[in-house]
């Protein structure tokens, strides 16, 4: 997520952008800063691999080069990963606290230099490249081959979280569709119209 999530790479910018700050392990930072406030369940867990670790300050630490897979990362549930989904449609606010870098969000939501359709972890769908059904308005977290996914729409203040799931094109893409800017409150457009941002 760019933040710290779960077996879709989410997990990996988090660790970096916590070095030179005070060393705190991830799991009990994750909990107190992100997880507790989300409420989130008691079933998440973050593991390190045992041998992928810093030494910062005297202190070793775990890191994870990849998501929760192969022994380490971070796990949960599909209900867990789709409050981390509200958290980024949210701007990093939850009941009224900034859990998450506003900033640091909009970032990982901009395409890298190398690969127009990526950003912080994220792959972006504003070229229909990385599902070519789904608006492009959308962004993913995806792992394990794409059968986990974490999908969130801006335009459509749409989160959608699955594991081990096929299909998960058609998952988006149908989902997205029954939930369009019409049904959201305060918008104008008709079903039949697709939001702005969406190319014809």
């Amino acid at each position: 997520m760019g933040v710290y999530p779960q077996p879709l790479h989410l997990d990996r910018q988090p660790s970096g952008a916590l070095i030179g700050q005070p060393v705190v392990p991830t799991q009990p930072a994750l909990r107190e800063a992100v997880m507790v406030p989300l409420g989130a369940s008691g079933s998440w867990s973050w593991h390190g691999y045992r041998d992928s670790y810093l030494d910062v300050a005297d202190r070793r630490v775990p890191v994870v080069s990849g998501g929760g897979h192969w022994g380490g990362g971070l796990f949960m549930s599909a209900a867990d990963l789709a409050r981390i989904g509200q958290l980024y449609l949210t701007g990093g606010q939850w009941a009224g606290r900034q859990l998450v870098s506003s900033d640091w969000l909009a970032r990982s939501r901009q395409p890298c230099a190398v690969k127009r359709e990526y950003g912080f972890l994220w792959w972006l769908n504003d070229f229909r490249t990385v599902f070519a059904n789904a608006p492009a308005s959308g962004r993913a977290a995806r792992g394990n081959g794409g059968r986990h996914l974490l999908w969130v729409d801006p335009a459509r203040q749409l989160t959608t979280a699955s594991h081990w799931g096929d299909g998960v094109e058609q998952l988006v893409s149908e989902v997205s569709a029954a939930v369009t800017s019409a049904s959201l409150p305060g918008r104008g457009r008709s079903a039949a119209t697709p939001p702005a941002s969406d190319p014809p």
